[in-house]
C-alpha cells in the first residue's frame, strides 16, 4: 500500500509538470506571434499601438496577464485578461505556480546590438492550473483507494484460503476426535502446504503422536487404530514383499548391484505399488514401521546371498521419517549384526520428496551408519531433500553415490544440462554416479560417453521378484556364483 502510494504520488507530480510544460510552450508561442510587431511599436514608442497588440493576444483560456518590462525592471504595459481567482498557498508553492514565461524583444534595426529593448512576460492562469490539479489528485486518490481495496481483498483471500482454513480444518479435526482415536492419531499434510510452517506442524504432531504410542513386544512399531491395524495386519500376512531392480554396468550390461523396491499383493493375486501408497504410509503413521520391514528383508536378502558367497550390494530406500526416528540408528546396527552384513553391501538412499527440517541432523545420523559398513546414496539427487540448496552441506555429508533422478534422465540425449551439471559435481566431489529410469538406448549411449558407469531401468529390467533375480541373474554354479 506504501508503495503504491509513492507510485501515485510520483505520477501527480509527473502529470503536472507534463502540464505546466505544455502550458509554457503554449505561452512561448504566442509570445512569439506578437513579438515582431510589439516590438516595432516599441521601437516607436508608439505605446498605444503596443497595448492593440497585446490586446488582440487570443488567450484561450490560457494567458491571463501580458507585461512589458523594461531592462530596468520598470513595468512599461500591462494587460490583465481574466480576472484573478484564489488559489490555495500550499497549491502555489508546491507546484510553483504560476506558470509563466519572459521573451526579450531586441531592435529590429540594430540585430547586431544584444542588448533587448524590454521583456515580454506572459502569466498562465493559475486557477485553470489549480482546477487540473485538483482533478488529477482526485483521479489518483480514487485510484489508490481502489488498488488498496483489491490488494486488501486479495491479501485476505491469500491468507484464508491458505493459512486460516487449513488451521480450522485441523483445529476442528482435533476437537471432534474421539477419544479411542486419539492415540496414533495422525493429520494429512494439507494441500500446498508439503513445504511451509504449517507442514512442518502436522508432521511434528504425526511424530509425536507415533512416539507416544504404545510398541509391540519387539518395540519396533507402534499399535494404533483401525487404519493402522489394516497396514499391521497386512505387514503380518505377509502381504508387503521387496522385488528387485538390477543395476548394470552400462558399457558391459553385467550386474553391479540391485535395489529393493516395495511392492503389495492385489486382491487378484498380483504384486504391484499403488499409487500414493507411500504418502498414505506416512500419512497414517506407518512409515517409520514398514521401512524396518523392508530393511529387514533387505538383511535377510543379503545375508542369504553372502551365505552362498554372493557379494551384491543391496540398495534399500530410506524416508526422512525413518532417518529422523530416534530408534533408526540402533535398530539398522541391530539388523547388521544379527544377519552378519557385509560391510559396503547395504546401499541406505537417502531420499525426502519434501523438505528435511534440519540437515544437519540428518548429517549427524548417517555418519555412525556409514561408519558400519553402510554406504550411503543421495536418491533422487535434484529434488527435494537431495536438492541443489543443499550444495554448501555436500562436502561434510558422508555420502558415497548419487542417484540422478528420473526426470531428468527422461530429457537426454537433446536436454542434457542438468544431468551435466550433477555428473560435473560428482566427479568435483569424488562420488560414484547411479543414473535411474534409463529407458532408451540413446540415453544409454549419452550417460555411457558421459562417464556414468552404472545404471537402472526399464532398457534393463524391471523389478522382479527375488527368486526371478537370482534365477536370471545368478547361476547354478557356487564357482559362477562367486565370479
Amino acid at each position: 500500500m506504501l508503495f503504491v502510494f509513492i507510485f501515485c504520488v510520483i505520477l501527480l507530480f509527473h502529470f503536472v509538470q507534463q502540464n505546466r510544460y505544455n502550458t509554457a510552450t503554449q505561452l512561448e508561442s504566442i509570445a512569439r506571434s506578437v513579438r515582431e510587431p510589439l516590438s516595432s511599436a516599441i521601437l516607436k514608442g508608439d505605446i498605444v499601438d503596443a497595448e492593440t497588440i497585446l490586446k488582440g493576444i487570443q488567450p484561450a483560456g490560457v494567458v491571463s496577464r501580458a507585461d512589458v518590462v523594461l531592462p530596468n525592471q520598470f513595468q512599461a504595459l500591462r494587460m490583465r485578461f481574466i480576472p484573478e481567482r484564489p488559489v490555495p498557498v500550499t497549491i502555489t508553492r508546491l507546484f510553483e505556480l504560476p506558470v509563466q514565461i519572459s521573451l526579450p524583444i531586441y531592435s529590429l534595426q540594430r540585430p547586431a546590438n544584444p542588448q533587448p529593448l524590454a521583456y515580454l512576460v506572459l502569466q498562465a492562469d493559475s486557477y485553470r492550473m489549480y482546477k487540473f490539479v485538483m482533478s488529477a489528485l482526485s483521479t489518483f486518490v480514487t485510484a489508490y483507494l481502489l488498488l488498496t481495496l483489491m490488494i486488501t481483498v486479495a491479501i485476505t483471500w491469500c491468507i484464508n484460503r491458505l493459512i486460516v482454513h487449513p488451521l480450522r480444518r485441523i483445529a476442528r479435526e482435533l476437537n471432534d476426535l474421539p477419544q479411542h482415536e486419539l492415540p496414533g492419531h495422525q493429520l494429512a499434510l494439507p494441500r500446498h502446504h508439503h513445504d511451509d510452517e504449517i507442514g512442518m506442524l502436522v508432521r511434528s504432531y504425526n511424530r509425536h503422536q507415533q512416539l507416544a504410542l504404545p510398541h509391540h513386544d519387539d518395540a519396533r512399531y507402534p499399535v494404533a487404530g483401525s487404519a493402522h491395524k489394516a497396514i499391521l495386519t497386512a505387514l503380518d500376512n505377509h502381504q508387503y514383499t521387496i522385488w528387485l531392480q538390477p543395476q548394470v554396468n552400462l558399457a558391459t550390461g553385467t550386474l553391479l548391484g540391485a535395489e529393493a523396491l516395495l511392492r503389495v499383493r492385489q486382491p487378484d493375486g498380483s504384486w504391484a505399488l499403488p499409487e500414493g501408497l507411500i504418502e498414505h504410509i506416512e500419512n497414517t503413521g506407518l512409515m517409520v514401521t514398514v521401512g524396518y520391514r523392508v530393511l529387514e528383508a533387505a538383511c535377510r536378502q543379503l545375508a542369504a546371498w553372502q551365505g552362498r558367497g554372493i557379494m551384491l550390494p543391496l540398495s534399500v530406500n530410506l524416508s526422512a521419517l525413518q532417518l529422523m526416528h530416534h530408534a533408526m540408528v540402533p535398530d539398522l546396527l541391530a539388523l547388521l549384526s544379527r544377519y552378519r552384513i557385509a560391510p559396503g553391501t547395504l546401499i541406505l538412499e537417502v531420499t525426502e520428496s519434501r523438505r528435511i527440517d534440519d540437515p544437519q541432523t540428518a548429517v549427524g545420523i548417517l555418519r555412525p551408519l556409514r561408519n558400519a559398513g553402510v554406504r550411503i546414496a543421495l536418491d533422487d539427487f535434484g529434488m527435494g531433500y537431495a536438492g541443489l540448496r543443499q550444495l554448501h552441506h555436500m562436502k561434510s555429508l558422508p555420502v558415497d553415490l548419487l542417484k540422478v533422478d528420473k526426470t531428468f534422465v527422461e530429457g537426454l540425449p537433446d536436454d542434457n544440462s542438468m544431468v551435466s551439471a550433477i555428473i560435473h559435481m560428482a566427479n568435483s566431489l569424488d562420488l560414484e554416479i547411479i543414473a535411474e529410469g534409463v529407458e532408451t538406448d540413446a540415453q544409454r549411449e549419452w550417460l555411457a560417453a558421459a562417464g556414468v558407469t552404472m545404471a537402472q531401468g526399464f532398457l534393463f529390467a524391471r523389478a522382479m521378484p527375488p527368486d526371478a533375480f537370482e534365477a536370471r541373474y545368478f547361476s547354478a554354479s557356487p564357482e559362477d556364483e562367486k565370479e
